[in-house]
């Protein structure tokens, strides 16, 4: 996002509070996953060598991307494009996702059968490593290498809506989960996040090709495929726990109602913030 403010003209104001506040959440994160990794450690699981290999490797990973953040985190937590080092961090990321997926599909409760019919955890960090590469470019200024850009960007934006279509079945599984207002608010969010996607993406792809500014609908398109893909993620983790919540027990068309009104919201704020 930052990436996409300034190749809109209204970069991010980075100050010392702003990189403090950004410094606090890593440091969340970064005990997320140290828990994470003290759960993965304990766990038995089918083959003990090979995965205590894969955890040591989720611990490699994750002291590099910790050391490389906290080193400079200005340039890589706040960066204004994707680089050396910022390239490094994304790719380390997904990596330790990666990771983390494997172990958990290693475990011997887990069910390969039964995730058939549930969202796949690989969707999440595959869709952002190849958004943040491929995205931010086609918002900016291009020479000769403009059309060729917006036709990778094109292809990709068809893979993710042609995935949205194939998974309908699977966002829309009975899983205990549906039950949970806050599931059916994020399925709201992720559905109409597809629909911004492609009624927005589209013209913005047919202007870029013909050289023309993208203006705020290029926030808007940023802004929809990110929530699309983050809510797949989280939608994915969320059809593998037994949520006992039941607002939604009734009422389940009007909570994902209510979850694209506040993707319409955001999307209208994007717009206001960018004017």
């Amino acid at each position: 996002m930052a990436s996409v403010a300034h190749a809109l003209g209204r970069p991010l104001a980075i100050g010392d509070d702003v990189q403090e506040s950004v410094l606090l959440l890593s440091a969340v994160v970064i005990l997320a996953n140290i828990y994470n990794l003290v759960i993965l450690y304990q766990r038995p699981t089918v083959n003990q060598l090979r995965d205590n290999w894969a955890i040591l490797a989720y611990a490699l990973v994750l002291s590099c991307s910790t050391v490389l953040a906290w080193g400079q985190p200005r340039a890589i937590l706040l960066p204004d494009k994707l680089a050396g080092w910022q390239s490094v961090f994304l790719l380390l990321n997904c990596g330790q996702a990666g990771l983390g997926i494997y172990l958990w599909q290693r475990w011997p409760w887990t069910t390969p059968a039964g995730d058939r019919d549930r969202l796949s955890l690989w969707l999440m960090p595959a869709a952002l490593l190849v958004t943040a590469i491929i995205f931010p470019p086609v918002l900016e200024p291009f020479g000769s290498a403009a059309r060729l850009v917006v036709l990778a960007n094109a292809v990709a934006l068809g893979v993710l809506l042609y995935c949205q279509w194939r998974n309908r079945d699977r966002l829309l599984a009975p899983v205990p989960a549906r039950l949970s207002a806050g599931y059916q608010m994020i399925l709201g969010c992720q559905l109409a996040a597809g629909l911004f996607c492609l009624v927005l993406g589209v013209p913005l792809l047919a202007w870029r090709w013909n050289g023309e500014p993208t203006g705020v609908v290029g926030a808007c398109v940023a802004v929809s495929i990110l929530v699309a893909e983050q809510t797949t993620g989280v939608l994915a983790a969320l059809q593998r726990y037994r949520l006992q919540g039941g607002l939604a027990r009734k009422n389940q068309l009007r909570y994902r109602c209510l979850g694209a009104l506040l993707l319409a919201a955001v999307l209208v704020s994007c717009c206001l913030l960018m004017i």
